[in-house]
């Protein structure tokens, strides 16, 4: 079953299969399910775990969900491997434009202030 307990499985492959047919807050739920799962089994800073939280957040955005396009901001930016400023706040600021709260406010905060 991975890291993803039996507890919320269904619920998870029901979003990843929504996900899959285009849903887009089902690919934002699959995201915070891997994400808080991850973290419990105290593997979020596994790269194998970050990677596939941020494609379901990534996909997310992708099919027009705002809060998916700030959580993979806030992915990205988490990514010591990436430049912040490069890429983190485009995805911020569409999450502020699709009316997410969050994304504006973290545009307000360097290094993300464009």
């Amino acid at each position: 079953m991975g890291i993803v307990s039996a507890l919320y499985a269904e619920t998870f492959e029901e979003n990843v299969r929504g996900c899959d047919d285009g849903n887009a807050k089902a690919c934002y739920d699959a995201g915070n399910t891997y994400s808080a799962e991850a973290y419990k089994e105290k593997d979020y800073q596994s790269a194998v775990a970050a990677s596939k939280v941020a494609s379901f957040y990534k996909k997310s955005c992708n099919l027009g969900y705002a809060e998916g396009c700030t959580a993979y901001g806030m992915s990205y930016a988490a990514d010591k491997n990436k430049d912040p400023q490069e890429s983190a706040g485009y995805y911020f600021q569409q999450g502020c434009d699709g009316g997410d709260v969050t994304g504006c406010n973290l545009l307000k905060f360097s290094p993300f202030n464009q």
